[in-house]
């Protein structure tokens, strides 16, 4: 029969060390951190209003043509010149020639702001899943109830970790969207749908961000009640034989 692993005074001490570090962050983090930030998103989340979606808009779609000059009516009134196609004024671009297009300043301001709530909540998520990760007992036959409900918190926490990565990254997908689209402006600027399909552009980033931020609130919300909830389980999961962590 194997002899069971040694640990060094120092080095079990460092683990120990470590492990109470991680318990004391996690439990502050579920029980005052969680609350506080799920009530500073929610405010947030209530300021940006859906009502605002025509502010946003950052390249001119082009003017309808004028209507035609109609002064002089009469059978001596000098006909209009002939035209094969109604005139169309093509706007300027943003920035003007040769000069840099700015992107949708509201839109990265924004973005900016939301970032960073995204990454606070990947991190926040991985020390509560090491701490709990750590509570998990050894491997034993029977009364692995507790131990289940450890295993379903992790893989929660893991799915949040996930879903705020993809966040992440799509915020350059959307970058690189839009700058297709104004180089199509830049190229074709005549026609009229490349400017409105970056003002949807605009807009849907816009929607899409405000509700990033409020899966960031919900997720804080969820979190914080399945913890709560099952606290017990989570520190105890089972009622004997629970101090023999190494």
């Amino acid at each position: 029969m194997a002899s069971p692993l040694k640990l060094e005074q120092d080095v079990r001490g460092k683990v120990d060390s470590f492990r109470a570090r991680i318990a004391q962050e996690a439990e502050d983090l579920v029980s005052t951190f969680f609350p506080q930030k799920l009530s500073e998103l929610d405010s947030r989340v209530r300021e940006l209003r859906l009502q605002d979606l025509s502010r946003i808009r950052s390249v001119p779609a082009p003017e309808p043509p004028a209507a035609p000059d109609t002064a002089g009516d009469g059978p001596n009134r000098d006909p209009p010149p002939p035209q094969t196609q109604p005139s169309v004024k093509v706007p300027a671009l943003p920035g003007g020639e040769g000069q840099l297009l700015r992107s949708n300043q509201h839109l990265v301001e924004l973005i900016e702001r939301v970032k960073p709530e995204v990454e606070l909540l990947r991190e926040k998520c991985n020390t509560v899943r090491m701490w709990v990760q750590l509570l998990i007992p050894k491997v034993e036959d029977g009364n692995n109830f507790g131990v289940s409900i450890q295993e379903d918190t992790v893989d929660q926490l893991w799915t949040v970790e996930s879903t705020a990565a993809s966040y992440l990254r799509r915020f350059s997908t959307y970058y690189n969207t839009r700058a297709k689209l104004v180089s199509k402006i830049v190229k074709y600027p005549q026609v009229e749908d490349y400017r409105r399909t970056v003002a949807e552009v605009d807009e849907n980033e816009y929607l899409s961000v405000r509700q990033i931020l409020l899966h960031v609130r919900n997720q804080y919300a969820t979190l914080h009640d399945v913890i709560v909830k099952n606290i017990e389980k989570i520190k105890t999961p089972r009622s004997t034989n629970t101090d023999n962590l190494y």
